[in-house]
């Protein structure tokens, strides 16, 4: 009995060290622009607050925006965002391998991806265009991402939400005009097993 009990801990113990491996890698956020009106008067929030997640093997790509990561702890700053924060935006779309751009000192390249949304519980479609552009190793936007061709390729988007059409405007804040994320020098991270927690599975 006690050899299983040693093969069941030991064996514990292993796959425990396996799932710490799998999970090890580091992930770069990405620089994140959004703004809105609120109250007559524009608002804005600028931080590292969003992820570009590439999943080779299916050829999807996603975008998660953390609006709770934008927030800067000043309530007269941060009250637009309230009715955003308890929410991720998740884009989901198909980037297909061959679209990607070669790597040159001046290769860049722009991308429709079509894909779908999901925001505050709502699910809408949407086509967003990518510009994919090459840096230089010896700059300064080069990251050490493990994946060679990803760490010299960045990326820029921008998109428009219109908050009817995700609910927000129900909220006690009723954002009304639209808002804008731009994600600009975008770090692509390469997908792998257990980065579901972040970009979800109900689509």
């Amino acid at each position: 009995m006690n050899l299983v009990v040693r093969y069941l801990v030991f064996s514990l113990v292993v796959v425990s060290f396996n799932l710490k491996e799998s999970f090890s890698q580091e992930i770069f956020p990405s620089s994140t622009f959004v703004k809105t009106q609120y109250q007559h008067k524009d608002f804005f929030a600028n931080q590292n607050a969003s992820l570009l997640i590439f999943n080779q093997a299916s050829n999807d790509f996603f975008m998660v925006v953390d609006f709770a990561k934008l927030k800067l702890g000043v309530d007269s700053l941060d009250e637009w965002l309230d009715d955003l924060d308890d929410s991720k935006l998740i884009f989901k779309g198909e980037l297909d391998a061959n679209q990607l751009p070669a790597l040159s000192n001046h290769g860049f390249k722009t991308i429709k991806i079509n894909g779908k949304v999901k925001f505050n519980e709502v699910v809408n479609p949407l086509a967003i265009e990518i510009i994919m552009f090459c840096i230089a190793p010896d700059g300064v936007l080069y990251r050490k991402t493990g994946n060679d061709y990803f760490d010299k390729i960045r990326i820029n988007i921008q998109l428009v939400i219109k908050p009817k059409e995700y609910k927000i405007d129900k909220k006690p804040h009723h954002l009304k005009k639209v808002i804008t994320i731009n994600i600009g020098n975008g770090i692509i991270n390469n997908y792998s097993p257990g980065m579901e927690n972040l970009i979800g599975t109900n689509f």
